[in-house]
């Protein structure tokens, strides 16, 4: 089964073609604070990552990269920063803010 990116409205597909050009794919984190962090990131409601769920790399910053070795990681501690939401997703709502607040 191949794997898509699960930022909202982003169609790329973990596959060779989208590695040609580039893209990388990774797995939400294994820290729970974290994971949380990325999740909130995406606003998407409802959404809990899977083991599986992946971000591509198009969602990062290119300083949240570590490109040192053979493999692109991303830095600890990085969250994804980059997306393009709809007009209703743009503000961030104040339970939003609350559930990450409350959980730092």
């Amino acid at each position: 089964m191949p794997h898509s990116c699960s930022a909202w409205n982003c169609t790329n597909r973990f596959s060779s073609q989208t590695r040609s050009i580039g893209i990388t794919f990774h797995r939400f984190p294994k820290d729970r604070d974290l994971r949380k962090r990325w999740e909130t990131a995406l606003r998407r409601e409802g959404f809990s990552a899977s083991l599986s769920s992946m971000l591509c790399s198009e969602h990062f910053r290119p300083e949240d990269f570590d490109r040192t070795g053979q493999t692109v990681r991303i830095r600890t501690g990085a969250v994804p920063s980059v997306f393009r939401f709809p007009a209703h997703l743009h503000k961030v709502s104040a339970s939003r803010i609350h559930v990450c607040l409350s959980q730092t």
